[in-house]
């Protein structure tokens, strides 16, 4: 893609478009131009209606990113010039309590499935000099305490995304690293949280703007800046990291 990065009359294919950061990433894209959007859901059958205020203009596909039919059916679509990697899962449970099973259903979405619409889309971005974004976790940087195989899948995502980059030089990528969120994965958390939409906002100009790490809400900016500012905890205690953006960000959010 050129240096000129616009969603204007652009079409896209967001994962995970039925609710939270995907439903506030279609309503930001097309509030910046997109042309068509084709919005990837499990569900299809109770996701569609949904979609009627946008017209035609806004495409349900069944899109599981585990399901390798799903994504085989997708890529059948030609028409895409921005691929939005949003699909993903939590798995808040601590180390000596996940079990091979737990940890191989969070990477199955978190990193294979990003993986898998690499593989389906990537040529044909590279192509035609399309997009990549892919919603990742500032928890991908450093380690979740408590939630560290979603960490590990979060960055085994960045390093996919950086592959990437690599791989496909045609394509510009911009991975986005937002912080606490109110979705329903972080509705039993009681911290101050971002809304999806000022964050969807924040991902989808981050990349028009050429980033290729966008840190779209407070939280995730105060951790970029402790992880920039110290170096050496990154290595050896980025646990602290972690928790003193957590106190920062809640200390200005009152």
């Amino acid at each position: 893609m050129d240096d000129n990065r616009t969603f204007e009359g652009k079409t896209l294919l967001i994962t995970g478009a039925n609710r939270g950061l995907g439903a506030a990433l279609v309503e930001a894209a097309f509030a910046r131009g997109a042309a068509k959007i084709y919005c990837g859901v499990r569900d299809i059958a109770n996701f569609g209606p949904a979609l009627d205020r946008f017209g035609g203009r806004a495409v349900a596909v069944a899109l599981d990113v585990t399901n390798d039919a799903h994504v085989a059916a997708a890529s059948d679509v030609v028409d895409v010039d921005i691929v939005v990697s949003n699909a993903g899962v939590t798995h808040m449970v601590p180390l000596l309590e996940t079990t091979l099973e737990g940890a191989r259903a969070t990477m199955e979405t978190n990193f294979f499935g990003p993986l898998r619409l690499v593989y389906a889309f990537g040529p044909d971005l590279d192509a035609r000099g399309g997009g990549f974004i892919s919603v990742l976790s500032l928890a991908a940087l450093v380690p979740a305490h408590g939630a560290e195989l979603y960490s590990a899948s979060k960055a085994a995502g960045t390093m996919l995304g950086h592959a990437v980059r690599g791989a496909m030089p045609n394509v510009a990528v911009t991975l986005a690293y937002p912080g606490l969120m109110d979705t329903d994965m972080m509705r039993s958390s009681d911290f101050a949280k971002t809304s999806p939409q000022e964050i969807a906002a924040n991902i989808l100009d981050g990349w028009a703007g050429g980033e290729t790490a966008v840190f779209p809400d407070l939280h995730s900016q105060y951790l970029r800046d402790a992880f920039v500012g110290r170096p050496q905890e990154v290595l050896t205690d980025p646990y602290a990291l972690m928790r003193d953006a957590l106190l920062r960000y809640l200390e200005a959010r009152g």
